[in-house]
């Protein structure tokens, strides 16, 4: 029995020293990396800051390989959803043609605890905070004029900023554009019905949506969620994207383990702020602040206008058709229309041929100037 004892004894032994092995080696190379993507490029800039806007403080990180280069401003979505827990190696993809801005939107992100909201921000707060965040910019890294880009949430976002302040700006690049959210509802429950053609349960659930609900109740919640799951693709950041997520997750130079753990919404506290004010998973209270800054009817730019969507973009509150619809009234100094193959967040994931895209519309701004 003694000898059973020990040898099991041995074992826990040998498997605790193991795992404090595993722990030194990754926590060394954390370490190592953090301080490898925490260097500044010969001739660029790496400055990571809290920059006053609008009565509140607001993280940004800049990054570039080269000074001279021009300035591009990233809106993350949401409303309220920062993502500089992860989106600093995607970013980065950029950095050969611009000094890419990572920006953590009032409240959320780096911002929280210190600086949350005790409301939900409106639309005229977030187009005030793209005003002075645009001028803190110009007049930081000394560039007359910048270019937005911005995902979901804030594509509709970049957008409005472009269209009332063009002369701040030298292009907008929308990144799966958000446009219309009843609009956008009317296409996914055409998009549902043809899907469901054959499956008479789902068919029966997307006869009842209703698209002209922003703020919708309970049955409509539970249809879209149904919907959704069923004829929305999906991305997985993890799964889809063309570089190492767990690598960037890993090695992130402008977080803290303990904040990139709340980024990714492990921290309840955070997950409770955050949902308290967006109004739950489905964002329902935001969303009369999102259609309040509709495209729908707005489409003369004085700006050149970039629209980069997923293929495979059928959302209920954003389609790859209305994107595609709006992008053809669009009237713009100049205009093109991208494809990424995948979802909602595939043109993010896929760096390479996001990077490509952005270097001719870099290009192409070069020559318009």
């Amino acid at each position: 029995m003694k000898k059973t004892f020990k040898i099991i004894g041995k074992i826990l032994l040998g498997f605790l020293i193991l795992i404090a092995a595993l722990i030194i080696i990754l926590t060394a190379a954390r370490l190592i990396g953090k301080a490898v993507y925490s260097k500044t490029p010969e001739g660029g800039i790496n400055e990571t800051m809290y920059a006053d806007i609008n009565g509140t403080k607001q993280w940004i990180n800049i990054y570039g390989t080269n000074k001279d280069n021009p300035v591009l401003l990233y809106l993350h979505g949401g409303p309220g959803t920062a993502t500089s827990w992860l989106d600093w190696s995607i970013l980065r993809t950029l950095s050969e043609d611009y000094t890419v801005v990572d920006w953590d939107q009032r409240g959320f992100g780096h911002n929280y605890p210190d600086y949350a909201e005790d409301e939900l921000p409106t639309a005229e707060m977030f187009l005030q905070d793209g005003l002075e965040m645009t001028d803190f910019l110009r007049g930081y890294l000394g560039k007359d004029k910048i270019t937005l880009f911005g995902h979901s949430w804030g594509s509709v976002y970049a957008s409005n900023l472009a269209l009332n302040y063009p002369e701040k700006y030298d292009a907008c690049i929308a990144v799966s554009l958000m446009v219309d959210m009843p609009e956008s509802k009317a296409m996914f429950k055409e998009w549902a019905l043809e899907q469901s053609a054959d499956d008479p349960e789902l068919h029966a659930l997307a006869e009842k949506l209703d698209p002209s609900m922003i703020v919708v109740d309970e049955e409509q919640a539970d249809i879209l969620n149904r919907l959704d799951a069923a004829y929305n693709y999906i991305d997985d950041y993890f799964k889809d994207a063309d570089i190492n997520l767990y690598a960037a997750l890993w090695f992130n130079p402008n977080c803290t383990l303990s904040q990139q753990l709340t980024g990714i919404g492990m921290s309840q506290e955070y997950t409770d702020h955050q949902l308290k004010l967006i109004g739950g998973e489905r964002c329902t209270i935001a969303f009369p602040m999102v259609q309040s800054l509709s495209l729908k009817d707005r489409t003369e730019y004085k700006v050149p206008y970039y629209v980069i969507v997923g293929t495979e973009d059928h959302g209920s509150v954003n389609t790859v058709e209305e994107a595609e619809s709006y992008f053809e009234k669009v009237n713009a100094p100049d205009k093109e229309l991208f494809h990424i193959e995948g979802g909602h967040v595939a043109p993010l994931l896929k760096t390479g041929k996001l990077s490509g895209y952005v270097h001719v519309i870099a290009e192409k701004t070069k020559q318009q100037q």
